[in-house]
């Protein structure tokens, strides 16, 4: 498979966009919005030397999960990621923005989807990373999500504004 015919393949593994992440019994899980490329700012971390694998980048959000009922978390990331390896090649950041949003939506919706009202929202947060984490890095190899963010790196805090029709990350 060629390089465009792998980005098609990765897109389409992390790009189901993110509904609903409604929990039953009459309380709902939400993040307002859906988190989108702009919210992954990458920084460098290790400098790529321009050939072979190497190199590495990381992005911190800070992401409030909340429900109806008032009761908010901030779900605190990582994300990081090689800037090329032996299995993608050169990883553009504009395709680790898009890559890296669309995976985080597909893992809102299968964990926060499956939350109940007596899912500590916490919880929630460490089955979200932990499935993120396995989806990113399906789409690229080595790819990760710390609890922690790398050191240096200031969040984008990513916060619900109160329900909408349209709930998850």
């Amino acid at each position: 498979m060629g390089a465009s015919g792998f980005w098609k393949a990765a897109v389409a593994l992390c790009g189901v966009a993110l509904s609903s992440a409604c929990a039953t019994g009459g309380s709902a899980t939400y993040v307002e919005g859906a988190l989108r490329p702009r919210h992954f700012v990458f920084h460098d971390v290790v400098k790529w030397n321009g050939k072979d694998s190497g190199g590495w980048r990381a992005a911190c959000l800070h992401v409030g999960i909340a429900r109806d009922t008032g009761e908010m978390f901030l779900c605190r990331f990582g994300v990081e990621m090689p800037i090329a390896n032996d299995d993608q090649g050169f990883i553009s950041t504009e395709q680790a923005r898009s890559l890296s949003a669309s995976c985080a939506n597909q893992a809102a919706r299968a964990t926060l989807s499956a939350a109940t009202p007596a899912t500590p929202i916490s919880v929630a947060c460490e089955e979200f990373r932990t499935f993120y984490e396995i989806t990113l890095n399906a789409a690229i190899t080595g790819a990760r999500v710390p609890k922690a963010c790398a050191s240096g790196i200031k969040p984008v805090v990513v916060t619900p504004t109160g329900p909408t029709t349209r709930g998850g990350l």
